[in-house]
């Protein structure tokens, strides 16, 4: 059964972990229960690791001790794939990276984790460092997820001979979209047939269980059925996946995107998991994207990249035809359309490339309305079936049981168990059918008093409740979730500091024994009001990597008097080292700076054929009407008006952001309308390090929430490179 990451911490809990920390994760999830629950990241973890989680992943009433723990555990895999990488050991390196990037994708679901600094600089040293890997290796293993395949074939078309790859060698018809054969197609085509074998026999298996339903979905939908392969190419047909982006499912939804389609999700279920409700929104998405572009090719090319780039590539290139835009296009997507033709035509005709498996089984099932949160192992035997199977059957389901209040959850059974599982159900007690904790809030307890209680975070019980403000009022029943024929393990300390700090000090030490190539250490002596972003910021190093060299773990703070390990370029080791020597007016000036130097403002590059445009909404016009005819992305126009859905009215005004249209571009490429109304040319500034909302503001002379809004930025998070658009 697969879980969500952040409901793995409940699940130690609520499964009876021992607080002896020999007791092994299996032990206790069957103490607890008749079947055995697999707790999974993506795919299963070993025994081992299942054992290792359980032993450090605590409860803890803190929503940053939690995200500590995590973030924690993420970074002992991403050592271990360092270590392992170091030592010559591929497979073991690779499956490292894999946890630990399955982790941070899961706690990429926590509330506010994306304003929180220590997440997002770990996210980018980990998947930077698992990109070098891919880089450097031949092949990868079985295990490795679809996102670390596709780079590897990004890579693998980057690095080859592009003489006549162009060239169109054959096209193989389909009903609705031609099949272009060429040299970055066939490069694909070698590559699961020789490399990458063992990825695509796995997706020809899972066919069997999906394409029935995505080939029913489009039909229904009016979407061409040979789009169903592009679902290999995205997940790997698997539908708990989690991209390094954030996206999840079958069709890699991201949050924003799966809600304006009618994905809908909570504590308790996230619909872009569900193999049927996630084709649908899937198959609107790509008909609206044929709407706006009129070719599948480039539809493609905006499912992966967003319709804003694909637009920015056909102005670059002056062309509307795919392969002559497509160096013009970001380097995934480039390869993107390659790897779906690549599926397609073989997964068309697999005996003629040399594939011949059996399909799974296709999903049978029917469904019954379970109005009660009641445990899925109840449920399993209420059907005459295993968890495993209702977990396949319902893989939108985040937790151990059925979501709780509603009009009740449509429950997918095998099929023919209906009946049955009709009997079996009415059988049930009541205290059978209500699998959650009901708490009654008393005198002086607050939300974190409560959550710490029960072993959980406040965030956590304030999303299983709905509640919009952290506040709660005597009497008030809340919805604890957690089993409430489980058992809880409480812990005194989040964060393991058993070891003294000397002890971790001489293990860093060790860790950083051997010199990156081309770099010197040095020792930075920690001053007063120093953090570890600072001090990053200063060295032109990440975060993580100090954390690395110096033992330190997340939920650990630095003091100030103690030293600091930092490797840096040899040849620029005395512009380094002067930062020890900082008087105390340099050091203070450092710390309140806007970047490295201290004394630079930012400073935007204004285009002079880029300019805002202010436009009123018309009778009868949508977003996509409006986008085209101004060669935008619809996700362009949600972003700079700040629009939650697509739906516009009659007089609203809009604003846009109009780039050079000079280039001929047969029809796709229009000009300005003349109802629009020409106002300021277009600043657009990319952060740099050390940048806040505030500095930012300050130096164009805009307000924070106006930034906030043209640029559908959430808290006051910013990472360097990230481009903002500036009107004054």
């Amino acid at each position: 059964m697969k879980y969500s990451f952040i409901y793995l911490i409940s699940a130690i809990i609520l499964f009876g972990c021992s607080s002896e920390k020999t007791t092994k994760l299996s032990s206790s999830v069957n103490a607890a229960s008749d079947n055995s629950y697999q707790l999974a990241l993506g795919d299963s973890l070993s025994e081992s690791n299942q054992t290792a989680v359980c032993d450090s992943l605590v409860a803890d009433s803190s929503e940053d001790a939690l995200t500590s723990q995590l973030l924690e555990r993420a970074r002992g895999h991403y050592q271990s794939a360092l270590d392992a990488e170091e030592s010559g050991d591929s497979v073991h390196s690779a499956n490292e990276f894999e946890y630990a990037i399955g982790i941070l994708n899961e706690l990429g679901d926590y509330p506010n984790i994306e304003n929180n600094r220590d997440f997002n600089d770990l996210s980018r040293s980990i998947v930077a460092d698992y990109e070098k890997y891919i880089a450097n290796i031949d092949s990868l293993g079985s295990e490795s997820s679809i996102f670390a395949l596709r780079n590897k074939l990004n890579q693998i078309d980057e690095s080859s001979d592009t003489t006549n790859q162009d060239r169109t060698q054959k096209i193989i018809s389909t009903p609705s979209i031609p099949l272009v054969i060429n040299g970055h197609v066939q490069q694909n085509i070698d590559f699961f047939q020789g490399r990458g074998r063992e990825h695509f026999e796995k997706w020809l298996y899972l066919s069997g269980r999906y394409f029935p339903v995505m080939r029913k979905v489009f039909r229904e939908e009016g979407v061409p059925q040979e789009l169903m392969y592009l679902s290999m190419i995205e997940s790997g047909l698997n539908p708990t996946a989690h991209s390094w982006a954030r996206a999840v499912g079958l069709w890699q939804f991201v949050r924003g995107t799966g809600m304006l389609y009618g994905l809908k999700g909570n504590f308790w279920y996230d619909e872009r998991r569900d193999f049927e409700k996630a084709t649908h929104a899937s198959a609107r998405y790509l008909k609206d994207l044929y709407g706006e572009f009129g070719d599948w090719y480039l539809v493609l090319a905006a499912y992966n990249s967003g319709a804003g780039r694909v637009y920015r590539g056909i102005r670059r290139s002056g062309s509307t035809d795919f392969w002559k835009m497509r160096p013009n296009l970001p380097r995934e997507t480039r390869n993107y359309v390659p790897q779906y033709i690549a599926a397609a035509v073989m997964t068309m005709d697999p005996k003629s490339y040399g594939f011949d498996v059996a399909p799974a089984d296709s999903f049978a099932y029917e469904t019954v309305t379970v109005k009660e949160c009641v445990d899925l192992t109840v449920l399993a035997k209420c059907a005459n079936t295993d968890v495993e199977t209702l977990s396949d059957l319902n893989p939108e389901l985040l937790r151990w049981c059925t979501p709780p209040g509603g009009n009740g959850y449509a429950l997918r059974i095998p099929a023919g168990t209906k009946a049955a599982f009709q009997q079996n159900y009415a059988g049930l007690s009541d205290s059978e059918k209500r699998d959650y904790l009901v708490h009654d809030v008393r005198k002086r307890e607050s939300l974190a008093s409560i959550a710490k209680k029960y072993g959980i975070s406040s965030a956590m019980l304030a999303e299983a409740n709905h509640l919009t403000r952290k506040r709660v009022s005597v009497g008030q029943s809340l919805i604890i979730p957690v089993p409430p024929t489980k058992s809880f393990y409480h812990a005194e300390n989040v964060v393991d500091d058993s070891q003294p700090r000397s002890a971790r000090k001489r293990h860093a030490a060790q860790v950083a024994s051997d010199s990156p190539q081309g770099k010197e250490k040095l020792v930075y002596k920690i001053r007063k009001n120093d953090s570890l972003g600072k001090i990053a910021d200063w060295f032109d190093v990440r975060i993580s990597d100090l954390r690395r060299w110096n033992e330190i773990p997340y939920g650990s703070s630095i003091q100030a008097g103690e030293m600091l390990n930092v490797w840096v370029p040899q040849d620029q080791k005395e512009k380094y080292a002067a930062i020890n020597a900082w008087s105390d007016a340099d050091h203070t000036k450092a710390l309140v700076s806007n970047d490295e130097s201290g004394d630079e403002k930012p400073v935007a590059s204004a285009q002079p054929s880029s300019y805002w445009v202010k436009y009123r909404v018309k009778a009868g016009e949508n977003l996509g009407k409006i986008a085209h005819r101004y060669s935008v992305g619809v996700e362009d126009l949600r972003k700079w008006n700040a629009l939650t859905s697509s739906v516009v009215r009659k007089g609203q005004q809009l604003e846009i952001l109009v780039e050079d249209t000079t280039a001929t571009v047969s029809k796709a490429s229009l000009a300005v309308v003349k109802d629009s109304v020409k106002t300021q040319k277009a600043v657009a500034y990319k952060v740099k390090k050390g940048d806040t909302l505030h500095s930012i503001a300050s130096a164009f002379g805009v307000s924070i929430n106006r930034l906030r809004s043209i640029n559908k930025i959430r808290g006051n998070h910013l990472h360097v490179g990230q481009a903002i658009y500036i009107r004054s």
